[in-house]
């Protein structure tokens, strides 16, 4: 055994900071030159509670989904930070009495894994697209042609061409589902 100092004994304490974002609403009645104060608040926040500040984008002005305490819409601003696990509990207790601040979501980004896309597709399906596309290795004029009207359709639509399209909740299922004729009778 190595001597010297062992964080896993309990010998040192490594700050351990994770990646977070924080999406708030700020009242509507604060104008667009004072909404920079705002951020600026939130930001000192984060840093007060040793976070760094990643970066902030200000959405701008939106209509809400539904009224909160009689608000209909508020300035949206989303910052990605690094703070300590801990400090997450007092970031929100602050944001809760805030005069400016009325809703706020604090969500801890995922870790990406080393050899993961970052662009959205994981690696599976980028080995699969290229498995997809073929090699042309003959020459074209060896291909059968076909005499039926439906093999003129080109081939760049893929086999995807064929489907119907797949409801992806069950609200649209429902709305996709054929009609029956006495349904509309018994609703009245």
């Amino acid at each position: 055994m190595r001597p010297g100092l062992d964080p896993w004994r309990g010998d040192i304490q490594l700050p351990l900071q994770r990646d977070y974002e924080i999406l708030y609403i700020v009242r509507p009645d604060i104008e667009e030159a004072d909404l920079g104060d705002v951020t600026k608040k939130v930001e000192n926040l984060i840093e007060s509670l040793e976070g760094n500040i990643q970066r902030t984008n200000v959405w701008g002005k939106r209509r809400l989904a539904y009224e909160v305490d009689h608000l209909r819409e508020g300035h949206y601003v989303l910052t990605d930070f690094q703070i300590e696990p801990a400090r997450v509990p007092e970031m929100e207790s602050s944001l809760k009495i805030s005069d400016t601040v009325f809703r706020h979501l604090i969500v801890r980004k995922p870790v990406l894994k080393p050899g993961a896309a970052t662009n959205g597709e994981t690696p599976a399906a980028t080995s699969e697209l290229e498995a997809a596309e073929p090699e042309v290795t003959e020459p074209a004029a060896a291909e059968p042609e076909a005499t039926e009207p439906a093999a003129a359709e080109p081939e760049a639509a893929g086999p995807e061409a064929d489907l119907e399209p797949v409801p992806t909740t069950a609200a649209a299922a429902d709305a996709m589902a054929p009609a029956e004729p006495g349904a509309e009778e018994d609703e009245e």
